[in-house]
C-alpha cells in the first residue's frame, strides 16, 4: 500500500501543527484521519482500545496541547467497541487485563441495569467517553489548566460504524458548553 497523495518530504520534515488531538480506539475500523478526511499533520493521534485515559496517552495528549498548541482534545468511542464489550462479559475478580479493568470501572454503573445487552451496550460505550473525559480533567493538571484559561476544549464524540457518523455527545471548554 501507498500514499495515494504525492509524498512531500518537505512539508513533513517542517513538522507538524495539528488542529485537535484525538483519543480513539485502536479498532482498524475506526482510524480518526479517514473518519475525519484529513492528511497527515492535521491532527494528533493517540489510540488504545476502549479509548481510555492512561499515563503515556495523558502525557502524550499534554504534549499536543503544550507543544503543539493543540486548541481541542476529542475523546472518540466507537459502536461495536470490542473492549468494552469484554469490559460488559466478564466476571469481576477474573483474570482480566488491566486495560479491561480500567473500563469495567468507568462503565461499572451501567452494569447493574436491567436491560437487553445491546442497549447497555450502546450506553456503556457512551459511559465511557464521559468518563475518559472526567479522567483527562481529573488526572492532568495541564489540560484542566488549559481548559480554564480558555486554550482548550474537550469534545466526547461517539463513531457509528453503521452510518459512518460522528456524534457529539458532550463538549467541555471554551465556553462551548461548559
Amino acid at each position: 500500500m501507498g500514499v495515494s497523495a504525492p509524498w512531500d518530504p518537505d512539508a513533513m520534515l517542517a513538522g507538524q501543527e495539528p488542529f485537535a488531538a484525538v483519543l480513539g480506539c485502536s479498532d482498524s475500523r475506526v482510524s480518526s484521519e479517514q473518519l475525519f478526511d484529513l492528511g497527515p499533520g492535521e491532527i494528533f493521534v493517540v489510540r488504545v482500545a476502549g479509548n481510555i485515559a492512561g499515563k503515556a496517552r495523558i502525557e502524550s495528549l499534554e504534549y499536543a496541547v503544550s507543544q503543539l498548541h493543540v486548541p481541542l482534545l476529542v475523546v472518540l468511542g466507537h459502536e461495536d467497541c470490542g473492549a468494552i464489550k469484554a469490559a460488559l462479559q466478564s466476571e469481576a475478580g477474573t483474570a482480566a487485563g488491566d486495560l479491561i479493568r480500567q473500563v469495567r470501572l468507568a462503565v461499572a454503573h451501567v452494569l447493574v441495569k436491567e436491560k437487553a445487552f445491546n442497549d447497555i451496550l450502546h450506553e456503556a460505550l457512551q459511559e465511557n467517553i464521559l468518563s475518559t473525559m472526567e479522567d483527562l480533567v481529573k488526572r492532568s493538571g495541564l489540560i484542566r489548566r488549559s481548559l480554564e484559561s480558555g486554550d482548550l476544549a474537550i469534545v466526547g464524540a461517539l463513531f457509528s460504524l453503521g452510518t459512518g457518523e460522528v456524534s457529539v455527545l458532550k463538549v467541555h471548554g471554551k465556553g462551548l458548553g461548559k
